[in-house]
C-alpha cells in the first residue's frame, strides 16, 4: 500500500478509530507494524536497513508529534499519535485473539502481565517472556505457540530487527512493536497526561521522567528545519 511520505518516509494518516479496521483486515496475515516518529523519519534518509524495515511493514503509523505534524504540514492530513500497544490489547481482548507478549526486565514483565490479565481477561494469552531471554528461545517459543498477535517490547531498533527474524519463522501473525509499553503498564513510568499528548508534547513529559532521553530529542531542531524546508519546496513546486 502506498502511504504519504514525510521527508521520504512513509506514514499512514490514521487515528484510533482506524486501528480496529486494520486488525480486522489483517489478522491471519503475516507482517509487522512500525511506529514512526521524528527520529525514524530523519534516520530513514540514510539508514538503508531502516528503510527496508519501514518499507516492508504492513502499517507505518504515527507514534510521535513529528509524524503527526509532518502529515499535517506536508499533506494537510489529520492523524493522531497512536497508542498501538494498548489498542492491540483492547482488540485482542474483544476478539479473544491468541497473543504472545515479549519484553522488559523480568520484574517489570511479570508486573505488566499481571495487569494485562486483570485488565484484559478475554485475551487468549498463549505465551509471554521477559526481554532478557535468549533470542533463539524467544523465537522458538513464539513459533511453537502460533499466536495471531505478537507484542514486542524490546526497544527500537531491536524490536524491529527481531520482528524481521521472526517473520522468517512464522506462517502468520501480526507483530506489534511496543517500546516502553510494559514499563507503563507495570507502573514503572507514567504515561504523559492528555494535555501533553493533545499538544504534541509527550516527548517533553518523558524527558522529565527519564532525563537520559534528552540526548534522543536533540535531533528535533534538525527535524523541524528539514520539515520546514520541505514545506517551502512543496509550496514553490505548486506555483
Amino acid at each position: 500500500m502506498n502511504f504519504p511520505r514525510i521527508l521520504g518516509c512513509p506514514c499512514a494518516p490514521i487515528d484510533d478509530t482506524s486501528i480496529f479496521n486494520f486488525f480486522r483486515s489483517n489478522v491471519g496475515e503475516k507482517g509487522y507494524t512500525v511506529a514512526i516518529n521524528a527520529e525514524k523519519i530523519l534516520k530513514y534518509q540514510t539508514d538503508i536497513e531502516l528503510q527496508e524495515i519501514i518499507n516492508g511493514s504492513l502499517l507505518p503509523y504515527p507514534d510521535g508529534a513529528g509524524a503527526v505534524i509532518g502529515l499535517r504540514w506536508l499533506h494537510s492530513l489529520r492523524a493522531e499519535k497512536i497508542n498501538m500497544p494498548i489498542l492491540s490489547l483492547e482488540y485482542a481482548n474483544q476478539n479473544y485473539v491468541k497473543t504472545f507478549i515479549v519484553g522488559a526486565s523480568e520484574e517489570v514483565h511479570d508486573a505488566a502481565i499481571k495487569v494485562i490479565r486483570q485488565r484484559y481477561p478475554n485475551i487468549h494469552l498463549v505465551g509471554h517472556m521477559h526481554g532478557f531471554s535468549s533470542k533463539e528461545l524467544m523465537l522458538d517459543n513464539i513459533t511453537s505457540a502460533r499466536p495471531a498477535l505478537v507484542l514486542l517490547a524490546l526497544g527500537s531498533p531491536r524490536q524491529e530487527k527481531f520482528a524481521a527474524q521472526l517473520l522468517e519463522r512464522i506462517d502468520s501473525g501480526i507483530i506489534i512493536g511496543c517500546g516502553g509499553a510494559l514499563d507503563i503498564l507495570a507502573g514503572k513510568i507514567k504515561r504523559a497526561p492528555k494535555l501533553f499528548i493533545d499538544n504534541n508534547m509527550e516527548w517533553a513529559f518523558r524527558v522529565i521522567q527519564e532525563p537520559w532521553r534528552l540526548r534522543r530529542v536533540l535531533f528535533l531542531p534538525n527535524f523541524l528545519l528539514a520539515l520546514s524546508l520541505e514545506v517551502v519546496r512543496s509550496w514553490f513546486s505548486k506555483t
